[in-house]
């Protein structure tokens, strides 16, 4: 077990940062020792070695925390592996760099890797390697703290129409970093010191996942809805998705589900769940429990949705939450949706060893929301992921536990960070069909370097243009 000698401040948030890089990273136990000093030791008892870490986020005066002196400095300080192994005698200055293994045998998406908090050390180096010593001038358990907690978004006013923290208020978007897991960077970087000093030590084998997940926002486009309205939408088919076929369709739709919402054409999660089986895939399918203007136009109780819930669990997929638009900053109400959907799902005889979901819109607070669901007994959340960017808001493309800012403790519940939502690719940032795909394969790539899990969230009734049957397809094939 190594031995983590940490000063004496901040030791919950201490204990939680080495929990996730060297525990849920790394496979590795530790015990924590707190004690008079200014930077972290790490050792391994029984054995010769010291490794030496830079210590900054938790070096921050009490009346500073949470405050926006303690956001890193920007510009941020980028620091080269490839130069450093070079430095640090590693390496031979002529050695060829390739993109994933760079000079220091660790594994990171492109050489130069942020530095979020931590300084030079006095060689002017960010490592130095000595006889049994190795000294990193990268705080790695600060700056993973402040990713995967969120702290930036617990001081920085910034929000969007929805009452969201954007992407581009972030420093991973400023620093232009939102695209990398770069908390699984820095545990491979920590990997590495560890590894040197201790060639016997053995870090955990991961596989890697295909998350998919589908927010049952729009379960049916044309039952119950009026003839104006469907008119109006086949209208946006001619004229802004310049697709006649869908508007027949569409109105082929409004006709039969006079008799039935069978035939809906959003209804088609028989499509999907094929789909998914076809390449061993289990997908999850979030309910929303509230009914109104900015959430459902279906009610729990409606046969539609409870023949649907039970058919996607009789197929062993999973039926989830989706929490209402206004409930992201009121923990009592996120308890009442989940109670009345596992009300909706006892009715129908499911029952599921675990449970999770997401906010609807994305609406997620720190660390409101996560209390919520902590509180409601939910197993997992996977809200956390921008609706402007894709990419890795939390840093990590590992399902990890979560941290409560306000109540300084490391909550049950944890969180599957979302990586790419189509509504994004399609909607905010405008891309076409060949770019999207581009951007989702490349994201998908990133998170196998890791062993990681990429999370992917498609909604059903973004599944009706052939276009999109055919994107979607592609897109599975390529990720699983």
């Amino acid at each position: 077990m190594l031995c983590v000698r940490v000063p004496r401040s901040y030791l919950p948030e201490r204990r939680y940062a080495c929990g996730v890089l060297m525990g849920e990273c790394l496979g590795l136990e530790f015990a924590l020792v707190p004690e008079e000093r200014t930077d972290v030791l790490i050792t391994l008892p029984g054995h010769a070695g010291e490794l030496h870490l830079a210590d900054g986020l938790f070096a921050t005066e009490p009346d500073r925390w949470l405050t926006p002196d303690s956001l890193p400095r920007e510009p941020l300080t980028w620091w080269n592996l490839a130069e450093a192994a070079v430095e640090a005698g590693l390496a031979p200055a002529n050695q060829a760099v390739r993109p994933a293994r760079v000079g220091l045998p660790v594994r990171v998406v492109a050489p130069a890797l942020p530095v979020i908090y931590g300084a030079l050390l006095p060689s002017g180096r960010f490592c130095e390697v000595r006889p049994g010593t190795i000294r990193l001038g990268v705080d790695v358990l600060g700056s993973a703290f402040f990713m995967a907690t969120r702290y930036e978004e617990a001081v920085l006013p910034e929000r969007d129409a929805h009452g969201r923290f954007p992407a581009r208020a972030s420093l991973a978007a400023r620093a232009g970093f939102l695209d990398r897991p770069v908390v699984n960077e820095y545990a491979e970087v920590l990997w590495w010191g560890l590894n040197t000093l201790w060639p016997g030590l053995r870090r955990k084998e991961r596989k890697g996942r295909f998350l998919l997940s589908h927010d049952v926002d729009n379960p049916l486009c044309t039952a119950g809805r009026s003839l104006l309205g469907v008119g109006r939408s086949a209208a946006g088919d001619l004229l802004r998705r310049a697709d006649p076929a869908l508007a027949v369709r569409r109105i082929v739709s409004y006709a039969r589900t006079r008799r039935t919402p069978d035939a809906d054409l959003c209804n088609n999660f028989d499509w999907i769940m094929a789909e998914s089986e076809a390449r061993g895939i289990t997908s999850a399918f979030n309910f929303l429990t509230v009914t109104g203007p900015a959430d459902a136009a279906y009610r729990l109780q409606d046969p539609f949705i409870r023949r649907l819930m039970g058919e996607i669990a009789r197929r062993g997929h999973e039926v989830g939450l989706h929490t209402s638009y206004h409930s992201y900053a009121d923990p009592e109400q996120i308890g009442r949706e989940f109670q009345d959907l596992l009300a909706a799902a006892e009715a129908e005889g499911i029952h599921q060893p675990a449970c999770g979901g997401r906010q609807h819109y994305l609406r997620w607070a720190n660390p409101v929301t996560w209390q919520g669901w902590e509180a409601a007994g939910l197993q997992y959340d996977s809200t956390v992921g921008y609706a402007d960017q894709p990419g890795f808001r939390t840093g990590l493309c590992h399902e990890h536990p979560v941290f409560d800012l306000e109540s300084r403790r490391t909550l049950r519940l944890r969180e599957r960070p979302l990586v790419v939502m189509e509504v994004t690719l399609f909607e905010y940032l405008g891309l076409p069909p060949a770019a999207a795909l581009e951007r989702i394969v490349e994201l998908r790539r990133r998170c196998g370097l890791f062993d990681g899990d990429f999370t992917l969230l498609w909604h059903n009734c973004c599944l009706i243009q052939d276009w999109e049957r055919n994107l979607y397809r592609t897109v599975l094939d390529a990720c699983t």
